[in-house]
């Protein structure tokens, strides 16, 4: 809903100086709506969270590549429980891009975070 009204908001107006009319009239608005649904839809595909599940006899090996995957993509960990550890992206990065958060189990390792991030990830695994 917010990539739909956001881009709404802004397209309505540079739309309007474009075909000449007013903020009043319903025109530019009709076209803004139409770029706040591809606005949304774009947003709903490339930030909503996904989950990706590695197995492994060697988890250890495992989650060390991990972390210098995601040392590459730009996040370092910022807190660590039993078996959950979560990763955030350094500096202004951080206003941008969601956290990935790692649940470790025997065997197995857990990611979550925004999909385009998770699809990086599932390209080096």
């Amino acid at each position: 809903m917010y990539y739909f009204g956001l881009t709404s908001l802004i397209v309505s107006w540079p739309i309007a100086e474009f075909l000449h009319l007013d903020l009043g009239a319903s025109t530019p608005y009709q076209y803004a709506f139409i770029f706040g649904v591809m606005g949304g839809i774009w947003g709903t595909y490339f930030n909503r969270s996904i989950t990706l599940e590695l197995t492994s006899d060697q988890p250890e090996k495992l989650l060390v590549n991990l972390e210098n995957k995601l040392n590459e993509m730009g996040f370092t960990q910022s807190q660590q429980q039993e078996m959950i550890r979560i990763y955030t992206p350094r500096s202004l990065q951080a206003l941008f891009m969601g956290k990935i958060r790692v649940l470790v189990q025997k065997k197995q390792v857990r990611i979550v975070g925004r999909a385009v991030h998770i699809r990086a990830l599932q390209k080096h695994f």
